[in-house]
């Protein structure tokens, strides 16, 4: 995490602004957070079709092969990446 960003919503004097800009820090960063997700999981199917098992996947990443079915059916799927980070906006 950069903490200049950080430090400098914490030195913010007006706390409208303060908390505008934690906001915007905040939703920043799930934006970030949902798109790590998305590229582990489709590493892991990277992975898989290379010729792991998902329980060679789950050592080699610290984590259990329960865990690795988690992502697989929680993370975002890879189409979501068609519309890149961020909010998307459909206009009719």
């Amino acid at each position: 995490m950069d903490r200049a960003l950080f430090d400098d919503v914490r030195r913010e004097r007006d706390p409208i602004r303060r908390a505008r800009r934690a906001l915007e820090l905040q939703t920043a960063y799930q934006q970030r957070a949902i798109e790590l997700s998305r590229l582990r999981r489709a590493a892991i199917e990277d992975a898989y079709a290379g010729g792991m098992s998902y329980k060679d996947i789950a050592v080699e990443l610290g984590v259990t092969k329960g865990r690795i079915t988690q992502i697989r059916s929680n993370a975002p799927a890879a189409e979501r990446a068609f519309f890149g980070v961020g909010p998307v906006t459909v206009a009719l």
